[in-house]
């Protein structure tokens, strides 16, 4: 099934944010703000430039704690050629959730919520002209932990368009230069490489230990769609293609022979198969060992909940399911096997950067821009709902949304007259964070709520001082 995924596409506070504060302003941030582009020129992050020579290997220390290791000769300009010239690094470091608010970022990674450590923007150029990492290099990043003590991942910015963006990890970004050059939807990047319709070429070598395998139902009797398994909340059908309930080793064999196997069979009153018999209706030859295995596996079934079931279950019925092979990526083993190839980079930068490295998280990084120190929010059993907020004038109002829980900001987008949180664990205690333009004064609101309160409204609109504004978006984290 497609989703479709609705990231910042309404008013976007960057395209109200220019520059010019005064410095009495500067001085004392208890003075409403005028209009919103002094948010822009006090609140957010300052841009640092550093040079470098582009042959020998540098460390760069951002003011708020980023230590970037680059070795020699990482850099290269779009036709191929090297940098002869002093080569300047810009980087920009986002931490605070003011920082994130004032560059218009966001913690959503496709339709997945992110728990972020913080982001940094990394430039490099030589003489005017942008630098890519060459191929096969890569740089080390460490981000302070500040500490956090969880397992976080690297993740790169990604356009899909002109006012569409998301995060993506780095052991897929690969994925997103195929799609670059295919029509897709926005879910579309959580790819498994032979379902997707066309060619990829993967960063590592794909062996069979970076697969798992299971199965796909083949062929089944209309029933098996609706019927649930006793003292389950999943279908028969649910119950196969789950790789957790499967013997991989199994479910190989059917992979690497092509295997299918078909079965007719009863149900008795217990909602128990019986009389298994492979079906002929459909002319095929089966394999011994193939129908062994999937005999095994159907009679060690659940029973299925027939009592619940709103239509009978007839014991002389003859229903049918089959099995064929499935497997797809394990992203887990994919992303060690993707980032030992750069270690190397790492472990330099680990005896370059500082000795007490374990304050850091050390990433090797092979992509410039936007770059994430995040992990997903593990709320994938949870629940989940639309939050609604009502407000007046929503077209000219930025409504966004910070979680108790974890450090992650979302913006709304509208629809319908109402700004609308798409997809989000219920259940969460959140702050709601509003603001007006409608007056050509800014003006803020904040609301606390619950993510499954219904006619949720922001109201009580008033003028606000940029104290006032850190101090409300950085509350809860």
């Amino acid at each position: 099934m497609t989703r479709t995924i609705n990231i910042i596409s309404g008013i976007l506070i960057a395209s109200l944010l220019f520059t010019n504060c005064s410095s009495d302003k500067k001085k004392n941030r208890n003075i409403p703000v005028e209009s919103i582009t002094e948010i822009d020129s006090i609140l957010s992050p300052i841009t640092e430039n550093f040079e470098i020579q582009g042959n020998q290997e540098s460390v760069i220390k951002g003011k708020k704690g980023t230590s970037i290791y680059i070795p020699a000769n990482a850099f290269q300009f779009t036709d191929g050629t090297e940098p002869k010239e002093t080569i300047t690094i810009k980087i920009k470091e986002c931490f605070s959730l003011t920082d994130m608010i004032s560059e218009n970022l966001h913690t959503v990674s496709g339709d997945k919520i992110l728990e972020t450590n913080g982001m940094v923007y990394l430039n490099a150029e030589a003489d005017g002209k942008k630098l890519s990492i060459k191929q096969g290099k890569a740089i080390a990043i460490g981000f302070p932990k500040n500490g956090l003590d969880k397992e976080m991942d690297l993740f790169y910015e990604f356009k899909l368009n002109d006012s569409v963006k998301t995060w993506i990890p780095d052991y897929k970004f690969f994925e997103t230069k195929s799609t670059t050059e295919t029509v897709v939807e926005i879910d579309s990047l959580d790819l498994i490489g032979e379902d997707i319709g066309y060619e990829i070429e993967y960063p590592i070598e794909m062996t069979e230990d970076l697969y798992d395998y299971g199965y796909w139902i083949s062929l089944r009797t209309a029933t098996f769609d609706e019927i649930k398994l006793l003292n389950r909340e999943e279908t028969v059908v649910d119950f196969i293609e789950n790789p957790k309930n499967i013997d991989s080793v199994n479910a190989h064999l059917f992979y690497k022979n092509n295997w299918r196997a078909d079965f007719d069979f009863y149900i008795n009153k217990k909602g128990e198969i019986y009389n298994l018999r492979p079906n002929k209706d459909i002319g095929i030859t089966y394999n011994k060992q193939a129908l062994k295995i999937a005999r095994e596996l159907f009679e060690s079934l659940p029973p299925f909940d027939i009592e619940n079931y709103e239509r009978d279950i007839r014991n002389d019925w003859d229903y049918s399911l089959g099995i064929m092979s499935s497997r797809s990526i394990n992203w887990k083993r994919f992303k060690q096997k993707f980032r030992n190839q750069y270690s190397d980079y790492t472990n330099q930068a680990i005896q370059k950067i500082d000795q007490n490295t374990l304050q850091y998280y050390m990433f090797s990084a092979t992509e410039m821009g936007w770059i994430n120190c995040d992990r997903f929010w593990d709320i994938e059993d949870s629940e989940k709902t639309d939050f609604i907020v009502k407000t007046n004038n929503p077209t000219e109002t930025k409504i966004q949304i910070i979680f108790k829980d974890i450090k992650s900001i979302m913006t709304g987008t509208y629809e319908n007259g109402v700004l609308v949180f798409k997809n989000i664990p219920k259940g969460k205690e959140i702050k709601v964070i509003g603001i007006s333009y409608s007056n050509g004064k800014p003006t803020l609101a904040v609301g606390e709520s619950f993510t499954d309160s219904k006619d949720f409204e922001l109201t009580n609109f008033q003028e606000f001082t940029l104290d006032q504004l850190e101090i409300e978006l950085n509350k809860l984290n």
